[in-house]
């Protein structure tokens, strides 16, 4: 198990956040503190969630961190509280700080909801002091927002992955290396409700993709936006076998009697009179690549691994 999420909910917006968040890590596993097992310690990187009342932590939250702070201090550990205020993070989660001091990677807060129909007495007046104290309305609330959430789970993604980086030119040899042994992705193209992901053959030189093709929906999609997705992976042999790059790119239609498409045809090999139909040249310029490789591991780096060709090359 790589992540894990503990939390506790009392309306039950916190516990939707650490659903959706597990989703997005993955892999990753929820719990509330009563839910929690030894064998979690075992986890590299813990998040830890909780919600706002009366302006303090949870306290379950708080007696776990407090009785457990020996060993989280040995781990990466992420905070977030669910709070109607945006500072939330610096006001709120400071106790917790103090506690797990440098294993703290990030501190978050996330809108929830304030319905006044489903607060118990004892909150409803704390909620009515607290509206009036801070000039506030006091009324139904929803700050929960899924783009937030979504957001905060990919940044926690790429604070975890990064941890043990892979060097730049190493990880460019590698990644240059896995699209010359292939020769076959998914091309992923999309515009409004139309979406396609085609079996295509390709080549690789330097930063681009090329793909020759007689034409289908890719293209109308390409001609309407631009912006793809490309997957090569491995055959799957099991967990400790893994590898696939994912990669977005900028594709471009190279025009059929331009030279850089005659080009390409007499380095294929193809001869064009020959061609019972026209075939069309795409050529993407890749940008971004995340990269999933067992054997990245085995050299003691991350199994994720992150590339930038705008930025690197």
């Amino acid at each position: 198990m790589d992540t894990i999420i503990v939390y506790e909910s009392k309306y039950g917006s916190t516990k939707e956040i650490a659903k959706d968040l597990a989703m997005v890590f993955g892999p990753a596993t929820y719990c509330t503190t009563d839910e929690w097992k030894d064998e979690y310690q075992n986890s590299d990187y813990i998040i830890i969630g909780t919600p706002i009342y009366g302006e303090k932590v949870n306290p379950k939250i708080y007696d776990y961190v407090y009785m457990n702070r020996e060993w989280l201090s040995n781990k990466k550990v992420f905070l977030f509280c669910v709070s109607l205020r945006e500072e939330g993070a610096e006001i709120y989660l400071t106790p917790l700080k103090d506690i797990l001091k440098e294993s703290v990677v990030s501190t978050k807060a996330i809108g929830g909801r304030l319905l006044l129909n489903q607060l118990d007495n004892e909150d409803y007046t704390m909620m009515k002091n607290f509206s009036n104290a801070y000039g506030m309305p006091f009324q139904d609330v929803d700050s929960f927002n899924i783009k937030q959430i979504t957001e905060y789970g990919l940044y926690i993604r790429k604070q975890r992955d990064y941890l043990i980086r892979m060097p730049i030119e190493e990880l460019k040899i590698y990644i240059e290396e896995f699209l010359g042994k292939h020769n076959t992705c998914a091309l992923g193209t999309g515009y409004d409700n139309l979406v396609r992901a085609t079996p295509v053959e390709y080549t690789y030189n330097k930063g681009h993709m090329y793909i020759l093709s007689e034409g289908g929906f890719k293209f109308a999609n390409i001609l309407l936006n631009n912006y793809v997705s490309i997957a090569v992976y491995d055959s799957f042999q099991g967990m400790n076998t893994l590898a696939g790059l994912q990669m977005t790119g900028k594709a471009e239609i190279i025009e059929d009697e331009c030279e850089e498409y005659l080009a390409y045809l007499r380095e294929r090999g193809i001869r064009q009179e020959k061609l019972p139909s026209p075939l069309h040249l795409i050529s993407i310029k890749i940008e971004h690549v995340e990269i999933l490789s067992s054997e990245l591991k085995k050299r003691g780096y991350g199994v994720k691994q992150y590339f930038n060709f705008l930025k690197e090359t």
